[in-house]
């Protein structure tokens, strides 16, 4: 069992998954919910195709971007947080194919191939997801703008293991996702780029 970065599994782990469990698969159209929070859903879906985003939607119909997905990545009914005055779900960004996974699938062969690797894999994902909550938190505690995108950006290069990085969602969405409005966003990036910090062309950024 492998990762290709600290969330997103390798395509040979992917393969082998696929392999040993047979999933059956399912098309998503772009702005289709996947999972919703007032749903409960005990499959844990394998991204194979495309993009998704986690939100919360308030009663006004304001949502606000918590984190995204990509091919890859496990979803599943528990990343879903509790939103008291607002409604909790993922969607197909663009259009997605997920594999379903099923638990008792999962357990009986866990217990009947205990030495797999899968029992590793399933705790790195904890592991990762809980890191990833962390590493938004950090974020959106910075008091600053800039110090938003720096934040940002530092992960990035950590994920993406280049100082060279490929923004991986719209700045529109970003915006939404750093909690900040989406001209501030643009006109700080300017600023960065202005003053060397980083080197911008489009959504590719160098970090200097």
């Amino acid at each position: 069992m492998e990762f290709s970065s600290s969330l997103i599994l390798s395509d040979k782990t992917v393969h082998s998954l696929l392999k040993w469990f047979e999933p059956k698969t399912k098309e998503l159209k772009k702005g289709e919910t996947i999972l919703q929070k007032d749903t409960p859903d005990s499959r844990l879906l394998l991204l194979l195709k495309g993009t998704s985003y986690l939100c919360v939607e308030n009663k006004y119909g304001g949502r606000q971007l918590l984190d995204f997905f990509f091919k890859g990545q496990i979803l599943f009914h528990e990343m879903l947080p509790a939103a008291d005055s607002g409604h909790c779900y993922l969607y197909a960004k663009y259009p997605c194919t997920v594999a379903c996974l099923d638990r008792h699938d999962l357990m009986a062969y866990l217990y009947g191939n205990p030495s797999s690797g899968l029992a590793e894999l399933l705790f790195d994902l904890l592991f990762s997801m809980t890191a990833a909550r962390n590493e938004h938190c950090h974020i959106l505690q910075q008091k600053t703008i800039r110090g938003k995108l720096l934040a940002f950006l530092h992960e990035q290069v950590i994920r993406q293991e280049n100082t060279l990085v490929r923004i991986p969602v719209p700045y529109s969405d970003l915006a939404d996702y750093l909690a900040i409005d989406r001209s501030s966003l643009m006109t700080e990036l300017s600023r960065m780029h202005a003053d060397g910090v980083i080197e911008k062309r489009g959504r590719d950024i160098r970090v200097n």
